[in-house]
């Protein structure tokens, strides 16, 4: 089973929203790789806790996303229509492992938004002087329902030269395909399903705001819906054409820093929106829904929750804990200090999991075994595994070659086993345990060693590891704007 608890298939859920235009790597390899340095040096790496966590996933994660763009295939057998599916709000896309979305679909929003767009970016000076605008959409897929179906759209940020982070981009442009999403106004949150186009909401423009703004709708003769916002330090403009497609661009004039830049009249800005044209995306893969699994509310991706202040001391206490319970077992053995991590997109109303995670070995007359530990804290999954390949409702997935399989206890434990393929020339071992606790957290090991690993040895390991420490009065809650 290729489980989310070690650090690569933490980084392959992760990256599981972000853009899918980049190449593989050989994520099995980077795993035994870590595992031979980790016998060297008790294993920084394959557990990502410490400081470089940050810099390992933004790495991984951007490396993971999938192939380059594609040319335009040949005949599909069926020409792509949304009208053929009843109600595209309620329906989604697969995951696309491979990617989706061709070279002319991209060009077409290139150049659009270059046509729409450059003269706003130059005139305020975004853009150097006589610096055409680079757009480059990356395809980018959203879970819906935590997983159970996906949303695909084409995402482009144009930031000022000294620009780096997100929160630095100063045009976001977002072209939906249909499905899974309304163009009702509403929350802008993963939590449910469909989404919605756009949000008066003064978050996330604002720290901790608790108002929403006026939202203006405008039906346009053609069809066009067009929803803007007045944020002051910011615009938004969201339009649903008729085809079920749409449209969602942001503005930030300076909301994250000491005083507004790079101000435009909201006219000006409405009327660029407006000149887009609507598109016609290939939308093949569209089905229905069916009936959804319910799974228990998740967490949205919080800036203040992570490695430091509240959370990182309870993933201390629990590391602490869970040492305690290690050495009582096996005395020789070493568990890391650990970290609190968020899996998801770092971004405003996205999924994401709280996990705390680190790394550990035990020595053993027959060889050491090296292994990375995971408590899943609970929102956003359920218990059990899931098909290869497959992202979301389960926070562990059977990976190629792993044989897998499930049980449960008499009291409501539910266990998850995987034992893994050894690559040709390779020596390592590979055996993946995770425990789902009646009490909706779970705990998992993905081990490693150059013999074979004793499965009772680990499965005692795992009954004997206590409870994550966390704030069980602190539920994840739906925003109402």
């Amino acid at each position: 089973m290729t489980q989310h608890d070690n650090a690569p298939e933490l980084l392959r859920r992760a990256s599981a929203r972000l853009a899918v235009d980049e190449p593989d790597l050989d994520l099995d390899s980077i795993m035994r790789q870590g595992y031979r340095e980790r016998r060297r040096r008790h294993a920084a790496l394959a557990g990502a806790a410490g400081a470089g966590v940050a810099a390992v996933a933004a790495v991984l994660a951007l490396s993971l996303a999938g192939p380059p763009r594609t040319e335009d295939p040949g005949p599909t057998g069926k020409d792509p229509d949304p009208s053929e599916v009843e109600d595209p709000v309620t329906s989604g896309y697969p995951y696309a492992a491979e990617g989706f979305g061709t070279a002319s679909e991209l060009a077409q929003l290139d150049d659009a938004a270059a046509a729409a767009f450059g003269q706003l970016l130059a005139d305020t000076g975004v853009l150097a002087d006589g610096e055409e605008p680079a757009f480059a959409f990356d395809p980018v897929q959203s879970p819906g329902n935590y997983g159970q179906t996906w949303l695909r759209s084409f995402v482009s940020e144009i930031r000022p030269e000294d620009g780096e982070t997100p929160d630095d981009a100063v045009l976001r442009v977002e072209a939906l395909l249909p499905g899974g999403w309304t163009a009702e106004p509403g929350p802008a949150t993963e939590q449910v399903f469909p989404q919605h186009l756009i949000s008066a909401s003064g978050s996330p423009w604002y720290e901790d705001a608790d108002w929403t703004d006026e939202l203006v709708t405008t039906e346009l003769d053609d069809g066009r819906v067009v929803h803007a916002v007045d944020h002051e330090c910011a615009y938004e403009v969201g339009v649903a054409y008729p085809n079920g497609t749409g449209l969602l661009v942001s503005w930030d004039m300076g909301c994250h820093g000491p005083s507004p830049e790079y101000s435009i009249p909201m006219e000006d800005f409405t009327a660029a929106v407006e000149s887009m044209p609507q598109f016609e995306f290939d939308t093949t893969e569209l089905a229905p829904v069916g009936d959804l699994v319910e799974v228990p509310t998740g967490w949205t991706w919080d800036p203040a929750w992570g490695s430091g202040g509240e959370s990182g001391l309870a993933a201390a206490d629990t590391m602490d804990a869970a040492r305690s319970a290690l050495n009582a077992l096996h005395p020789e053995a070493v568990l890391d200090e650990g970290e609190s991590m968020q899996l998801g997109a770092n971004e405003y109303g996205a999924f994401a999991t709280r996990v705390y995670a680190a790394t550990a070995e035990i020595p053993l007359p027959d060889g050491d075994i090296g292994f990375d530990l995971t408590y899943y804290l609970p929102g956003g999954w359920i218990p059990g595994i899931g098909e290869p390949g497959e992202r979301g409702l389960y926070p562990v997935a059977c990976g190629s070659g792993y044989t897998c399989t499930q049980e449960t206890d008499d009291d409501g434990t539910t266990w998850a086993f995987a034992v893994g393929p050894t690559a040709t020339g390779e020596t390592a071992h590979l055996l993946d345990i995770v425990r789902f606790a009646p009490d909706g957290w779970a705990v998992g090991i993905s081990a490693s060693a150059d013999t074979p690993i004793d499965t009772d040895t680990l499965t005692d390991l795992m009954r004997s590891l206590p409870a994550p420490v966390y704030d069980t009065e602190a539920v994840p809650t739906i925003p109402t704007d």
